[in-house]
């Protein structure tokens, strides 16, 4: 696939098992300014938050609730229209993606998202407006290290897009890390950072803002809107 990643904010965390990670969005605006150059190759756009034991090897298994966007939704089985997005619980594994159906994301709705980490399995669940509407539940076949999220373009010509903040980011530990707000790193994104009230086993960032961004086959950084 060529795929293009832009990775935008990461967390490390050596804890094994039994956390969680809670979090919100309210999408931005669909993309704008894309180009499909092939009438049946269309491009798509993911934006997600994710849990994995690295950021690069690709042999890694990486648990990544989706939300996600195409010209062509239909190609990604994606009932919306083309001003809107669709979510799902997917999961990422070398022999391919690995998901539950696409649904609808209503305009101007907030998702909640959860993950959650036990000793055997690995379940992220989404809801919409507060319902519950995508649930997966995975074998635990790693063990999840680094929470990371990323604007990611299949084609890299899914064009302008507009920024948007993960709000209210909860990380619980099984154990108290005291340096855990240390590990926050940001990539065309700012935050006031991760604070904690129980000595570092709970651990809350308001939001983590993502700033806009662009995929162009050119690499350039254009101007529009939806």
């Amino acid at each position: 696939l060529a795929l293009w990643k832009h990775v935008c904010c990461w967390a490390y965390n050596k804890q094994r098992s039994n956390h969680q990670a809670t979090y919100s969005l309210v999408p931005p605006a669909v993309p704008c300014g894309t180009t499909q150059e092939k009438q049946n190759d269309a491009p798509w756009l993911s934006i997600w938050v994710g849990i994995s034991a690295s950021m690069s090897d690709q042999a890694a298994d990486l648990f990544q609730p989706l939300l996600n966007w195409s010209p062509d939704q239909q190609s990604q089985a994606c009932p919306a229209t083309a001003e809107e997005w669709c979510v799902a619980t997917s999961t990422y594994h070398l022999s391919g993606q690995v998901q539950q159906p696409y649904i609808t994301v209503p305009d101007g709705s907030r998702l909640d998202f959860t993950i959650t980490v036990d000793d055997n399995r690995i379940t992220q669940q989404v809801s919409v407006g507060g319902k519950q509407v995508s649930e997966q539940s995975d074998d635990k076949s790693i063990n999840p290290t680094f929470l990371y999220s990323s604007n990611e373009c299949y084609l890299g010509t899914c064009g302008t897009v507009a920024g948007y903040s993960w709000d209210k980011l909860t990380i619980h530990l099984s154990e108290a890390d005291p340096n855990f707000g240390e590990t926050l790193n940001l990539s065309n994104a700012t935050s006031s950072g991760f604070t904690t009230s129980d000595q570092g086993k709970t651990w809350y960032a308001e939001s983590i803002k993502i700033n806009e961004d662009y995929f162009y086959s050119d690499g350039s950084q254009k101007e529009c809107s939806a």
